[in-house]
């Protein structure tokens, strides 16, 4: 009999944590992100030492049964010295992030997980030449929403994520992608 009530007490939290969004509850959200972000190519830590804040906006929309849609944009800018003439250099990293997360209401706290797509573009320069292209990756996520009020539109995230973005030039692989953690003001509509 106990282990039919632990059953039943499981399943009912199951199906609890499944549900639609109230309509009280936010539907979507407008982020203001700053964090870290440290790129894993050695290459990049050569040339502009360490890595360095990013900054930018992440828009979302819930979708059902808690799980949210999620745009990022963000950029990265770094300057630099070229490894052997140490000339100047700057690099400019954009990255566009899609994806889905599933958020946990629980109310004060509300945890979530997801995953998605990457596009970087990317943007470097320096008396040698130019240098302009994208490349494509994919992340995953983990955070926390912190809301103080029920009533009150404004939430704290914090968050960590990892992306995998590679690409090829000149038979050498480099890596844009690497681990990132940060927090975002959060204003629920």
């Amino acid at each position: 009999m106990k282990n039919a009530a632990q059953l039943g007490a499981l399943v009912s939290l199951i199906v609890l944590s499944f549900r639609p969004l109230p309509g009280s509850e936010r539907q979507g959200t407008l982020e203001f992100y700053t964090g870290r972000y440290d790129i894993n190519e050695p290459l990049f830590k050569t040339v502009y030492v360490e890595a360095g804040s990013i900054q930018g906006l992440i828009l979302s929309s819930s979708l059902v049964f808690n799980f949210d849609f999620y745009i990022e944009l963000k950029a990265l800018y770094r300057k630099g010295e070229l490894t052997y003439t140490k000339q100047p250099t700057t690099l400019v990293l954009a990255p566009v992030s899609l994806g889905l997360r599933y958020v946990l209401p629980l109310g004060f706290v509300q945890p979530y997980a997801g995953g998605g797509l990457d596009y970087y573009l990317f943007f470097e320069t320096n008396p040698i030449g130019s240098f302009f292209n994208y490349v494509r990756g994919y992340h995953g996520l983990g955070g926390v929403y912190l809301r103080f009020f029920k009533k009150f539109p404004v939430l704290l995230n914090f968050k960590v994520k990892y992306t995998k973005a590679a690409f090829e030039v000149n038979n050498r692989r480099i890596e844009l992608g690497g681990p990132e953690y940060g927090a975002a003001l959060v204003i629920a509509f």
